[in-house]
């Protein structure tokens, strides 16, 4: 996400991203699948699919795993780490999205049911993607 997307956020209220990226597999494959991402008319709430900016200016798309005072945690499904986000930080919430050539709301019950088992479910995840992670680097060298 760049300059000329948060411009057209700003301006129009949605843009399509294709992202890139392995942080939100299995649901958004980087580069083939699209989302819809809207400005927010709410705070996003636990299980929302947020759009913030880091302060690189590099836009990203994770989950939100719970909200803790004026930080928000999230985390990529495909991830273990936490990231700490300020409001301030969060341009569009995830409506929509392309997957596989279907295109789904994020109110569809199937979504719904892989979004709830994914988060709620997220203290046995972790650990096993931390070890997954160190594997791979463990591989590699």
């Amino acid at each position: 996400m760049g300059i000329a997307q948060l411009d057209q956020l700003k301006k129009h209220g949605s843009y399509i991203s294709v992202p890139s990226g392995i942080s939100m597999r299995p649901m958004i494959r980087g580069g083939r699948d699209a989302v819809l991402i809207k400005k927010p008319v709410k705070w996003p709430e636990r299980y929302d699919l947020v759009m913030y900016v880091r302060p690189n200016m590099q836009g990203v798309i994770h989950r939100v795993i719970r909200r803790q005072k004026d930080l928000y945690i999230i985390c990529g499904d495909n991830c273990w780490q936490y990231e700490y986000v300020k409001p301030d930080q969060i341009k569009g919430i995830v409506t929509e999205f392309c997957h596989k050539g279907k295109w789904y709301d994020v109110n569809n019950r199937f979504y719904q049911l892989y979004v709830h088992l994914w988060v709620d479910f997220i203290f046995i995840k972790r650990p096993i993607f931390h070890l997954r992670d160190r594997l791979k680097r463990a591989v590699r060298k």
